[in-house]
């Protein structure tokens, strides 16, 4: 007599394949979760690491934050309307907007490049056409795959066109960063959003 499997053993056998596939998914998506994270942790430190060192070497705060916080002796020019955790302070003004961000870090990319000045490493920026807010749904590059062109970016990016950010650690989606800056110790903090 011939054996085969009966239609219970099989619904169990595809029960059983089914829980293992959701936990190789689930660990698999958290893996990435957490590697977008680290590459968030990273480019953050990056960035923070480049504007220290503009301002120790120029003396300065760079692009469109230099213009706002002036050279730190003074009030700051531009008033934090959004407050600071929820309340308002006058130490401290965040800087928010894509276009500013974008105009800030690119002074030190481009003294980087331009200057051959070794602030940051550029290589571990994170690029995009896109402003980065949050509802938006733009993908990001590697600083040099912008630059030179792939594949993936079909089109070579300049540095004036590009936004700086992160990977949002959900989707993978491309973020903007904000920048805080401290008046009592004129310093500035890169944050995400």
């Amino acid at each position: 007599m011939r054996k085969a499997f009966t239609i219970l053993e099989l619904m169990a056998v595809v029960a059983i394949m089914g829980i293992l596939l959701g936990i190789v998914v689930a660990a698999a998506a958290n893996s990435i979760r957490l590697t977008r994270t680290h590459k968030t942790n990273a480019i953050r430190a990056v960035v923070q690491q480049g504007m220290e060192t503009y301002h120790s070497q120029k003396d300065k705060w760079p692009g469109t934050l230099g213009d706002v916080v002036g050279n730190g002796d003074g009030p700051v020019s531009k008033t934090n309307t959004e407050g600071f955790d929820g309340s308002w302070n006058h130490d401290i003004y965040i800087m928010d907007s894509p276009e500013e961000v974008k105009g800030t870090i690119r002074e030190v990319v481009r003294e980087c490049v331009s200057q051959n000045n070794p602030m940051m490493d550029i290589s571990g920026l994170f690029v995009s056409r896109d402003r980065g807010e949050k509802n938006g749904h733009g993908r990001g590059y590697d600083f040099w795959e912008a630059v030179r062109g792939s594949e993936r970016t079909q089109k070579k990016m300049t540095v004036a066109e590009m936004y700086y950010g992160y990977p949002e650690s959900s989707h993978g989606y491309f973020r903007s960063f904000r920048l805080y800056y401290s008046v009592p110790t004129d310093s500035v903090e890169v944050r995400t959003r």
